[in-house]
C-alpha cells in the first residue's frame, strides 16, 4: 500500500529541495506537531548507504569468485554465515579480526585440499592419514595460507613423502591384517579376507558400506604408486566399481568375482570380502615395505 502522503514511484521530486526544509522548519516554529528534521541530509544518507551496499555486493561476489577459482571449484561455503555474524557484532577491531579469521580460514581450507590433491601428497595417504590431515585443517588451527607456510609445508612433505606413503601402507594393513598372536601385521600372501564391507537390508537389499569402499581403495592405493600409474579418482576406484557391480547384480552378484586392475574381488552375504591379488612382484614390494616396519611379520626364508 502507499502512504498518501509520499510520493508514487513515477512522481516527479520537486528540485527545490531547500523550500521543502525551510517549509518544514516554519511549520515546526509555528507551533505544528511536525518536528524539524535535515530532510537533505536524511536523503543523502539512504542514497550513500544504499550505493554502498551494493558496492559492498559487489566487492563480496567478487572476493567469492576469487576464492572459487583459488580453490578450483564452483562454489564457497559458509559466505553469507561469515557476513552475517560480521554484520551482527560491533564494528570495533576485535571483532574486525575475528571476520577476518573466519573468511581467511573457510578460504584457505578449500584452497589446501586443492594443492594436496594436485600436488598427488593425498595419494599417498592412507585413509588414516587422510583422517589426521582433515582433523587439522578443520581445527582451530588451520594454518594460514601464506606463501612462506605453502612453501614450508611442501618441502617438508616433499622431504617426507616416501615415510608417508610406506606409513600409509602400514595404517592399511594393521587394519585389514592384524595378527594377534604376534601383535604384528601379517604379511600379504595371495588371499586377504576384509570385513565389514557388504551391509544388508532385511537380508534382502545389499550394498557397499562407505568405509567398506575406502578399505578397499586404500588396499589398492599401494598398487598403483609401486606400479607407477596414477590414483584413479574415487568415483571410479575399485571400491566404487564394487559398489554399481553389487548395486547393479543385487544378491545374485555376491559370490561373484569382480576383476580389478590388481586383484579380484568376491563379496558375500556376511559383509566380508575375499581379495586375491594378480600381481604377485607388487606384493612383494609391499611385503618388502611390512618386513623394514616389521621385521618378524615375514616368515623365514
Amino acid at each position: 500500500m502507499t502512504l498518501a502522503i509520499l510520493p508514487s514511484s513515477n512522481a516527479t521530486v520537486n528540485p527545490a529541495h531547500h523550500a521543502i526544509s525551510e517549509e518544514v522548519h516554519a511549520q515546526n516554529r509555528a507551533g505544528d506537531i511536525i518536528p524539524s528534521v535535515p530532510v537533505e541530509r536524511i536523503v543523502a544518507l539512504r542514497e550513500s548507504g544504499v550505493d554502498d551496499f551494493m558496492k559492498g555486493i559487489a566487492l563480496l561476489q567478487a572476493a567469492q569468485k576469487k576464492f572459487m577459482e583459488a580453490a578450483g571449484r564452483d562454489w564457497f561455503s559458509g559466505m553469507g554465515n561469515i557476513v552475517q555474524t560480521a554484520l551482527a557484532g560491533s564494528a570495533g577491531e576485535k571483532e574486525a579480526g575475528h571476520a577476518r579469521r573466519q573468511v581467511c580460514s573457510a578460504a584457505d581450507r578449500d584452497i589446501w585440499v586443492k594443492l594436496m590433491r594436485d600436488t598427488g601428497m593425498f595419494t599417498l595417504m592412507s585413509g588414516k592419514q587422510r583422517t589426521q590431515w582433515d582433523n587439522e585443517l578443520y581445527s582451530e588451527n588451520c594454518p594460514e595460507l601464506t606463501l612462506d607456510n605453502v612453501l614450508a609445508t611442501f618441502r617438508e612433505l616433499n622431504a617426507s613423502k616416501d615415510k608417508t606413503f610406506e606409513l600409509g601402507v602400514i595404517d592399511v594393513f594393521r587394519s585389514l591384517s592384524w595378527d594377534y598372536k604376534t601383535n604384528n601385521p601379517r604379511y600379504l600372501g595371495k588371499r586377504i579376507i576384509i570385513n565389514g564391507v557388504v551391509s544388508d537390508f532385511q537380508g534382502k537389499h545389499f550394498s557397499v558400506r562407505t568405509d567398506g569402499q575406502d578399505k578397499i581403495n586404500d588396499l589398492a592405493r599401494p598398487f598403483w604408486v609401486l606400479d607407477n600409474k596414477p590414483v584413479p579418482d574415487f568415483r571410479v576406484s575399485e571400491g566404487a566399481n564394487l559398489s554399481e557391480f553389487i548395486q547393479q547384480g543385487g544378491s545374485d552378484s555376491l559370490g561373484e568375482v569382480l576383476t580389478c586392475e590388481y586383484f579380484t574381488i568376491r563379496a558375500f552375504k556376511k559383509g566380508s570380502a575375499h581379495i586375491t591379488f594378480t600381481r604377485p612382484e607388487l606384493v612383494d614390494q609391499v611385503n618388502d615395505i611390512i618386513a623394514r616396519h616389521y621385521p618378524g611379520a615375514l616368515p623365514a626364508a
